[in-house]
């Protein structure tokens, strides 16, 4: 009797975990696209009489799911701390990518580029897990992810190569050629017109979504950004980029739709920082030369330093020399508070902690609107800036906000919040999903989902 009961007990705990299994919810979304537009501000899809861009595909998915009337970033708001913290749902502090470059004296530090440098688990690394297919297109910091369907974003001017062979080597094999058919060719450095970056990057999502139904698919659009950079938010050309863009998340809706997916898919659009209109630049380095911190020979090169700036944060070369820290947060702390009282402010190492930016850093300079930074090193402290729009600030300004709208399988309709959390995307993502995204300081945004009977 005793071994039959215990045999009955066993076979009953080797039911259990397909018993748990079963009753297990089905996930709200069998697939999630996950859209970001480098540089979406709200109010380029936000309604009001004074909008100057027309976005119907935007408007479309609005009217249909849930928005945020602005998404809180990182601090850096730069493009790849700010993507890694949507897949990771961790500050830079946490994730690694604390800039969009290394730090090299004199500049010239290589892109983030490698998925090697993370941190922490990403929405990739954990659908993977559960089994799931991904894929990421023009994501930053995936060249050697472990994403099943890859084209990742990478060096846009190699030396060695054309950009399209350079691809090749780094992406899913078969991939990038499947892409080029799809296009009826495609010129080996076209990308370097951000139009046809785009332009590959939206039909590439077409391929995937088509031939293989990826159950996460990462894509960044990236051609606003450069309008934006160059021209400043809301300018003629930015707003011809956000119409070239809106059509091409038109595109990938048609081919979610011609896979038969629409009914179980979730559309989440985002982005990773808003834009400041700027003027003027301050080069920090300017002054670090001026007081004997940094030393250049002839042409300019650096031959010594002992403080330096890395876009608008200041590093140290000795962080442990406590007269040194003392000494450059006076110099910056003096001219914010003197001539150019109001046009920046110091940035001290509390406040980078607090907000979970880059830990080697003894303080930032954080210019108010009009104003950004520069590299240089010869000529006044404050210059005529070549750029008209830029970001890189803290991420509180409604400027310096991005967009979020999520549409579809598991998103309740007519929610409008205002305001989101750039490190809610990730975990949210991962719920609907049926996923939790590990280590994520962010939370899902519940309420944005459809309850589950």
């Amino acid at each position: 009797m005793r071994g039959t009961r215990a045999a009955l007990l066993l076979l009953l705990a080797s039911l259990l975990p397909a018993v748990s299994l079963a009753q297990r919810p089905a996930p709200p979304a069998r697939h999630v696209v996950l859209i970001s537009i480098d540089g979406l501000r709200p109010d380029y899809y936000l309604p009001s009489a004074s909008r100057l861009t027309k976005t119907p595909v935007l408007d479309a998915l609005r009217a249909r799911g849930s928005w945020a009337e602005g998404v809180v970033g990182v601090f850096p708001s730069l493009t790849y701390p700010s993507h890694t913290s949507i897949v990771t749902g961790v500050r830079p502090a946490l994730h690694g990518v604390v800039q969009n470059t290394a730090f090299a004296p004199g500049g010239g530090g290589s892109w983030f580029f490698e998925s090697s440098v993370l941190k922490v688990p990403t929405l990739w690394d954990t659908a993977r897990e559960a089994g799931l297919t991904t894929a990421g297109i023009s994501w930053p910091v995936t060249v050697g992810a472990p994403i099943d369907y890859l084209l990742p974003e990478t060096n846009q001017a190699p030396r060695d190569s054309t950009w399209l062979d350079l691809m090749r080597r780094q992406s899913t094999p078969g991939l990038v050629d499947a892409v080029v058919e799809r296009l009826g060719g495609f010129e080996p450095d076209a990308n370097r017109d951000y139009v046809q970056r785009d332009r590959f990057s939206t039909a590439a999502a077409s391929v995937i979504i088509e031939r293989h139904r990826p159950n996460l698919l990462l894509i960044h659009l990236v051609e606003a950004d450069t309008a934006q950079h160059q021209r400043g938010p809301n300018s003629p050309q930015a707003v011809a980029a956000m119409a070239r863009i809106d059509a091409s998340i038109g595109t990938i809706l048609q081919s979610i739709e011609a896979a038969g997916m629409t009914a179980s898919t979730a559309v989440v659009i985002t982005g990773d920082h808003g834009f400041y209109r700027v003027h003027s630049a301050f080069q920090p380095n300017v002054v670090l030369r001026e007081a004997g911190l940094i030393e250049v020979d002839g042409a300019g090169a650096v031959t010594s330093w002992q403080a330096m700036a890395h876009r608008a944060a200041i590093r140290l070369k000795d962080p442990s020399d406590a007269a040194l820290a003392a000494r450059v947060e006076q110099l910056f702390g003096d001219l914010a508070d003197g001539r150019y009282k109001g046009l920046f402010r110091v940035v001290a190492r509390d406040e980078i902690a607090a907000r979970g930016g880059d830990p080697e850093a003894l303080l930032f300079l954080e210019p108010s609107e009009g104003y950004t930074t520069a590299a240089g090193m010869t000529g006044e402290f404050l210059v005529s800036s070549a750029r008209h729009g830029d970001h890189g600030y803290t991420p509180d300004a409604p400027a310096m906000h991005t967009g979020l709208i999520a549409a579809g399988a598991g998103i309740q309709r007519g929610i409008g919040m205002p305001l989101a959390r750039q490190i809610d995307i990730g975990p949210t993502v991962a719920r609907l999903l049926g996923l939790t995204l590990p280590r994520a300081e962010g939370v899902a945004m519940v309420g944005l989902l459809e309850r589950q009977k």
